[in-house]
């Protein structure tokens, strides 16, 4: 039997029955295996389409539609379509009811691949006089706007051949248009539309129907799953209004009144809508508007306290100025804007009688000097001079400190815009300034000064080297201070790749004697420190490295001095790259110097001399590819390993050979040194033998080769583990310990093994002889540190490997149940893993941690108070529910800690937290509490420390708000 769609019958059950609506699929496929021909359907179909009833013809356009919808692209001829586009475009003169399927089956048209863009000028005629499109909902608004941009998109110059009456049509179809998903369609379409499309005489219409929603003003329903926001509709109108460069004069005047306006978003948008438009008007455009425009931005830049508006304005000046540099050989615009800003900022300047005035002022002059090469050089060579004798007029010290650092801004700006040859005379002053701030026997004087040089080094003239060096020198033997040492350092640092030989005689064989490197006692180390920060130079590497490492093999009594002063060098990623390091090594034999006296003085030394040896043994290690890394472990590895067996203090030496080698590395004596790593790590008296024996099982866990070579080093590590004797009563700390080195290289390599070992910590913490011992292997395997599993000895460490801890250590915790006798150890456990635990993967977990965060509150502990309160203001600014509800528990003991003797961080902390909970909280869940929180209150406003008092003011302050009629909070 027949379906009904070959029948005449096919208009009579479309009209009385749902049910064809759902086997359109069915009759698609027929057409397309040619058992069912178009114009037969369209025929069986007629007694709906051509209905009298408007009810009839809506459900049989419908039907139709859905077929156009499910059909092939591909299957229609030209002809077939032309067809079927006429009917379509005769239907948008019927009734209402009808036009929604009409527009989506036109939709379906257009997307057909023989779909000839010629018919849509005579759709677009009739669609534009027939159908109101505000009349529409908002579906079929959307279907309208959706046909333009895919005509548009086919063929763009047919598109500009319709004419005015087209664009006309369009701005008729979007005026009015209030639905937020229309509208940001519209706004990120509209762009392409105005670049492509000329507007004629219609400008002013079409900018007056897209400027009706500037600003927005626009609050999406909270029910609303998908809501469109007022940010995501201003940021989409923005590029609208500055689309065409016809709209310039319109814009313009648009967002200069905004800005005039007192409302913030308007500000905003206007300032962005500004430095957009610089994107698409021409420079001439903005001419007439400069005055008013350089006003406005001054005052918003000027603005107090709304540092959004005030990046706005800077943004927007940024852009202005490049604009207009554009044109600036045949426009005078530009040169008239700068000269306003450096008028009006140099009179700020003058007048500034605070550092934040003066630095508003000169980030204004930074921001328009960056824009452009031209604004750049206009800038700095005005600036510059005048800021010198500002500085010599003596103002106060803290603006001449501030005008230094401008200097040195500057300089940055002439270099990055390569200005500085034109700028030459100007920036050649620079120098001699620094040397009058660095001859003020002031710490802040000099820091500025010389901060400022090291900028400005290119400009430092070889006459003004030696007033420097002996300024510089006498720092780096007599200061006291380490920030102005350091900064004494480098600048020394960076006046030697400037003049290596000139600070060769001056300073390495002049000052620093280096010919008689320890014979003058003076001062050594700081010299030393020098010297070997000098030796990164190439032009000062050879002498000065063999110099001191004939110290070293001389076995000098000041040796400890020279290899402390190498390794603090060396260990400086920014001073000594790893080709330097290994350049090094190979010239001099760095690592055989370090290695003889570290076996010659491994008994007598201290051990923060063996510390450095170790350490700048195992950071040039490092440094040296996979082969070099096997012959020194293979020439030296025998020779210390027989010391190790019959005293265990060599072990140190052996660590640090193996710390730092690269992943993948074996060799023969890995198995038994990781059996005698294991042995001294529980058996050892030393305990800084312990921690080295603990960081070498580690790294052999962490960096083995997975497969078999992993398999026989953990066979050997449970072995060892489950055979070793127990009765020592420091045995179980010892091996806690140990279990926390195993878990981290586990966790960091990323194998899910971690968790064997973390759950034997977990269970030791409710264990009071191991407690202790317990919460420290957890810190451990939490700390990040330099010298145990970092990426510089070339470790594993997996992405989210703390996020990982965090859940392995909650699961295990709730596993195990309730904390036992010693509940501070398993709170402190808790802050190690929280501390670490990026915030979002917290905010997740908030309903158990703000309690075990709130119980953690009563321990005298500052390191578990510092982290719970952190934790706790972290929550509180989030306004999280559980706080409030629990405010009753939390302000007491907040309160109690205001007057925490033992840190002033934890006062601190607790006075913030109090001040949040007032900042955050529902004021209704406050007022009960405010009375007595203010009175607690008093004692911390006597606080011996300043920064304290000053915390506990502004908390005091805070809650005497809380409930005020002038409160800003949005309970």
């Amino acid at each position: 039997m027949e379906p009904i769609w070959f029948k005449p019958d096919l208009a009579e059950q479309i009209i009385k029955t749902d049910d064809l609506f759902d086997q359109t699929q069915s009759i698609v496929t027929d057409i397309v295996s040619g058992r069912l021909d178009l114009t037969c359907l369209t025929e069986n179909m007629a007694g709906t389409l051509t209905n009298k009833d408007a009810e009839c013809r809506e459900r049989g356009m419908k039907f139709f539609t859905k077929i156009l919808k499910e059909i092939p692209k591909d299957y229609l001829s030209e002809m077939q379509i032309k067809f079927i586009s006429k009917f379509y475009v005769d239907r948008l003169k019927d009734n209402h009811r009808v036009i929604p399927s009409v527009l989506e089956g036109y939709l379906a048209i257009v997307d057909m691949r023989n779909y000839n863009v010629q018919y849509s000028g005579e759709y677009f005629t009739v669609l534009f006089r027939e159908v109101a499109c505000q009349s529409q909902v908002r579906q079929d608004r959307y279907n309208i706007y959706l046909t333009i941009q895919k005509i548009l998109d086919m063929d763009v110059q047919y598109t500009q051949s319709l004419g005015p009456d087209f664009v006309y049509g369009f701005i008729s179809s979007m005026d009015g248009e209030r639905d937020p998903r229309n509208l940001l369609y519209l706004f990120n379409f509209l762009p392409k539309f105005l670049n492509k499309v000329p507007l004629g005489h219609l400008v002013e219409e079409m900018f007056e129907v897209i400027s009706c929603y500037y600003p927005i003003d626009f609050h999406p329903s909270p029910n609303d799953p998908a809501a469109v926001s007022r940010n995501d509709l201003a940021a989409a109108l923005c590029p609208c209004l500055c689309a065409a460069p016809e709209f310039a004069e319109h814009c313009l005047l648009l967002l200069i009144e905004k800005l005039d306006s007192s409302l913030r978003v308007a500000k905003i948008d206007s300032l962005m809508l500004l430095a957009e438009s610089c994107k698409t008007f021409k420079p001439q455009s903005y001419g007439p508007f400069l005055k008013a425009l350089w006003s406005s931005i001054q005052r918003e830049i000027s603005h107090k306290t709304d540092e959004e508006i005030k990046l706005a304005a800077h943004e927007a000046l940024s852009a202005l100025v490049a604009k207009l540099s554009t044109a600036a050989d045949t426009d005078q615009s530009f040169e008239n804007l700068i000269k306003g800003i450096l008028i009006s900022m140099q009179t700020a300047v003058a007048e500034a009688s605070t550092v934040v005035q003066f630095v508003q002022a000169t980030k204004t002059l930074l921001t328009a000097a960056n824009a452009s090469k031209q604004s750049c050089e206009i800038i700095t060579k005005s600036m510059i001079p005048a800021v010198i004798a500002y500085y010599e007029f003596k103002t106060s010290p803290k603006l001449q400190i501030a005008s230094l650092d401008f200097l040195g801004d500057l300089y940055d700006m002439a270099d990055h815009w390569a200005v500085v040859e034109l700028i030459e005379k100007q920036v050649d002053e620079i120098p001699q300034l620094c040397l009058n701030a660095v001859s003020v026997p002031s710490k802040e004087y000099q820091l500025a000064g010389f901060k400022t040089l090291v900028r400005v080094m290119r400009a430092l003239k070889t006459d003004l080297v030696l007033p420097f060096v002996e300024i510089l020198m006498y720092n780096v033997q007599h200061s006291l201070d380490d920030e102005l040492l350091g900064v004494s350092v480098q600048t020394v640092h960076a006046i030697s790749r400037k003049y290596p030989e000139l600070m060769m005689s001056l300073v390495v064989q002049g000052k620093c004697d280096i010919n008689n490197l320890t014979a003058d006692k003076t001062a050594l180390q700081k010299r030393l420190n020098l010297l070997s920060n000098l030796a990164s130079i190439d032009d000062f590497t050879k002498i000065i490295i063999e110099e001191m490492l004939k110290a070293i093999t001389t076995n000098d009594e000041d040796a400890s001095k020279v290899v402390q002063a190498l390794n603090t060098s060396i260990s400086n990623t920014s001073l000594y790259s790893e080709d330097k390091v290994a350049q090094i090594e190979s010239d001099h034999g760095l690592i055989e110097s370090i290695l003889a006296w570290l076996l010659k003085e491994i008994k007598t030394s201290t051990q923060d001399s063996l510390d450095n040896g170790c350490t700048l043994v195992a950071n040039t290690i490092s440094s040296l590819p996979v082969e070099k890394q096997l012959k020194v472990l293979s020439r030296h590895t025998n020779e210390i390993l027989g010391q190790c067996k019959t005293d265990d203090t060599y072990f140190q030496v052996l660590e640090c050979l193996y710390r730092s080698v690269y992943q993948g590395v074996y060799n023969a004596h890995f198995e038994e040194l990781l059996s005698l790593a294991l042995n001294l790590s529980l058996n050892s008296e030393s305990a800084v033998v312990r921690l080295k024996a603990c960081c070498m099982v580690a790294h052999f866990l962490n960096k083995v080769d997975s497969g078999q070579k992993f398999e026989l080093l953990y066979e050997i590590l449970k072995n060892y583990l489950s055979s070793c004797g127990r009765e020592d009563e420091n045995f179980c700390p010892r091996l806690i310990n140990l279990y926390g080195w195993i878990t981290k290289a586990l966790v960091l390599r990323g194998s899910d093994l971690f968790q064997f070992w973390l759950n034997k910590i977990v269970i030791a913490i409710s264990n009071p002889e191991c407690s202790k011992a317990a919460s420290e292997s957890i810190r451990t395997i939490m700390t990040d540190t330099s010298n145990g599993l970092s990426s510089r000895q070339h470790c594993r460490s997996s992405l989210l490997y703390k996020q990982r801890m965090f859940q392995a250590f909650t699961n295990m915790s709730e596993k195990i149940g309730p904390p036992g006798p010693d509940k501070e150890a398993y709170y402190l456990s808790w802050a190690y893993v929280l501390e670490k635990t990026p915030k979002t993967v917290l905010n997740n977990e908030i309903s158990k941690i703000v309690p075990l965060a709130i119980d953690a509150l009563e321990y005298d502990n500052k390191d578990l108070l510092t982290v719970m309160i952190d934790l706790l203001i972290h929550f509180v600014q989030g306004k999280n529910a559980i706080v409030t509800d629990s405010l009753q528990t939390i302000l007491p003991r907040m309160i109690n800690l205001t007057t925490y003797t033992k840190s002033m961080d934890v006062r601190i902390k607790s006075l913030q937290c109090i001040y949040e909970l007032a900042n955050g909280c529902p004021t209704r869940a406050l007022l009960p509490h405010k009375q007595c929180t203010l009175l607690a209150l008093a004692p911390a406003l006597d606080d011996r420390k300043r920064l304290a008092r000053h915390a506990a003011v502004r908390a005091r302050t805070r809650w005497f708000l809380v409930g005020a009629p002038g409160e800003d909070k949005q309970d």
